[in-house]
């Protein structure tokens, strides 16, 4: 790989996690806690914390990073959506050499006791490891109503789109220094959730896997302009997939 043999640093630093935070200081020590337990001495976790912060998640961040010098508190305040939060984090952990990026949630709607699994995969060669809900050993507790939104989703775009993943909408996931280098290179249309089935649109293409997780939905919540937004860009790139399919013929 042309990274490898510049820096040693880089070459030492196996895993980065990469975890959005905003108003999470009732977790957060916690979550820290349970991630780190899970983590090896060249591990890294990214805290991307910006103005939507309102609580006292820094501070608490800022003292966990004091105490381990495996948490990096990352202060954004340029970002305006989360997609700008998990881009900046993704682009901190590529910079900082990470052979392997994982991505989570910080409020625990994501078991860090689940790791494990994504490192096995990228042990075994993985490009990319998608935690999948709707895979035997997955589960799914929480609104119905979000249940429905993300296996219809997931349907809904495995038929558009020519993916075969079992889960499309998924945000706990993994990827090599490659992998996720392409999707900060190419970026993505949505400002909202979306987002994340663009990436898993962009990594079927690579050599992937699914690895079962639990997801416990924090609310029912999902707003009619983000399920607009979804529709439309989904809409977007199957256009432009017929498009490039027609190209190549």
């Amino acid at each position: 790989m042309s990274e490898k043999g510049k820096d040693s640093r880089v070459d030492a630093l196996r895993l980065g996690v990469v975890v959005p935070m905003a108003n999470e200081e009732t977790t957060v020590e916690d979550f820290l806690s349970r991630v780190l337990a899970q983590l090896a001495a060249n591990d890294r976790v990214f805290c991307v914390l910006d103005n939507a912060c309102h609580d006292g998640t820094r501070v608490l961040v800022e003292a966990a990073s004091r105490a381990d010098g495996r948490v990096q508190l990352i202060w954004a305040p340029e970002n305006r959506c989360v997609v700008d939060a998990y881009f900046r984090g993704y682009r901190e952990a590529v910079t900082a050499g990470c052979a392997w990026i994982l991505e989570m949630d910080a409020g625990l709607s994501h078991s860090p006791e689940q790791i494990p699994r994504f490192i096995q995969a990228m042990q075994a060669g993985a490009d990319y490891a998608g935690g999948s809900r709707f895979i035997p050993g997955g589960s799914h507790s929480g609104s119905w109503y979000r249940y429905a939104v993300s296996k219809g989703g997931t349907v809904l775009t495995n038929s558009l789109l020519g993916t075969r993943m079992h889960d499309m909408t998924s945000g706990f996931e993994c990827f090599t220094r490659e992998a996720l280098s392409y999707v900060i290179d190419r970026g993505v249309k949505s400002r909202a959730h979306f987002f994340q089935t663009e990436i898993r649109y962009m990594m079927h293409r690579w050599n992937w896997v699914e690895v079962p997780i639990d997801y416990s939905a924090p609310s029912s919540a999902v707003g009619r302009s983000q399920l607009l937004e979804s529709l439309r860009i989904l809409f977007a790139l199957r256009r432009e997939r017929k498009s490039s399919n027609g190209a190549g013929r």
